[in-house]
């Protein structure tokens, strides 16, 4: 086991310069803190390359059997002092452990649809902690996959991962552009609505119980044209009866994500 004390040790600057999208995408690696986080990358089979603890920022999941695992997966471990770790934490609360981890495939082949599909699209999220909200609540609600089209974040920043708890790592995610989600969605065969406050339609009147695709758009814009005036797409809102014009993206993700949950159970109850 490796031991490092000093913050300019090489390996501590290079897990610094991953703090930078520009840095990721050149080395194809991001950081991966806390306990909960690596386990989960770990249980979905994702690439980890090093692990970096340090005793003294353990709290109440002391993670030595995270440890033996890597151990056990040829892992490399480092311990680190406290100083150093607290150069390379991107927590003001941080657990004492954190993985260096590799990029992997976030396109279209990589995604396998079930055959009543269920799909979350967002277009150009910009803040850290809703993409990473997003990807929780896709995953909770059963999605099979998240496409991001045209992200002003990506999904290895460090606040994505904690935002998500590790729902990133086992969640099916597309990065891509609106053209090719469109054409994808249309070759499966999947029905598309837009959520946009100006719509007639609530959402609750629609039908979510064949092949479906929800979309959602930024925090400040919400959608483009692209998806407001596409042929064959449905707007849907929810009601807005007090002086708020519209809800988080996250929050209303959620409410129609699990509607499509309410109407499919529904749906398969009934058939008993």
């Amino acid at each position: 086991m490796e031991i490092i004390t000093s913050r300019q040790n090489d390996r501590i600057k290079f897990l610094c310069k991953l703090r930078d999208r520009v840095k990721r995408n050149r080395y194809g690696m991001f950081l991966v803190e806390g306990y909960r986080e690596l386990s989960r990358a770990m249980d979905n089979n994702i690439s980890v390359d090093t692990i970096f603890f340090c005793e003294k920022f353990f709290r109440d999941l002391v993670p030595w059997d995270l440890i033996q695992r890597a151990e056990s997966k040829n892992i490399q471990i480092c311990q680190v002092s406290g100083e150093v770790f607290e150069k390379i934490s991107c927590r003001e609360n941080c657990d004492g452990i954190l993985g260096l981890a590799k990029f992997w495939h976030l396109d279209f082949p990589h995604i396998k649809l079930s055959d009543n599909a269920f799909i979350l699209v967002a277009e150009s999220i910009e803040k850290a902690g809703n993409l990473g909200a997003l990807m929780r609540s896709a995953e909770s609600a059963g999605a099979d996959a998240l496409i991001l089209c045209n992200p002003v974040t990506d999904i290895f920043n460090p606040n994505v991962i904690r935002a998500s708890q590790g729902a990133v790592f086992s969640l099916p995610t597309v990065v891509t552009n609106n053209e090719k989600t469109l054409e994808f969605l249309r070759t499966s065969a999947v029905q598309i609505f837009t959520t946009t406050p100006p719509a007639k339609n609530i959402y609750f009147y629609e039908d979510f119980t064949s092949p479906t695709a929800i979309v959602v758009g930024s925090e400040h814009d919400g959608l483009s044209d692209f998806w407001l005036k596409n042929d064959g797409v449905i707007p849907i809102a929810l009601p807005q009866n007090g002086m708020s014009d519209s809800l988080n993206v996250n929050d209303a993700a959620v409410i129609v994500l699990y509607e499509v949950v309410r109407q499919r159970m529904q749906k398969e109850s009934n058939r008993v």
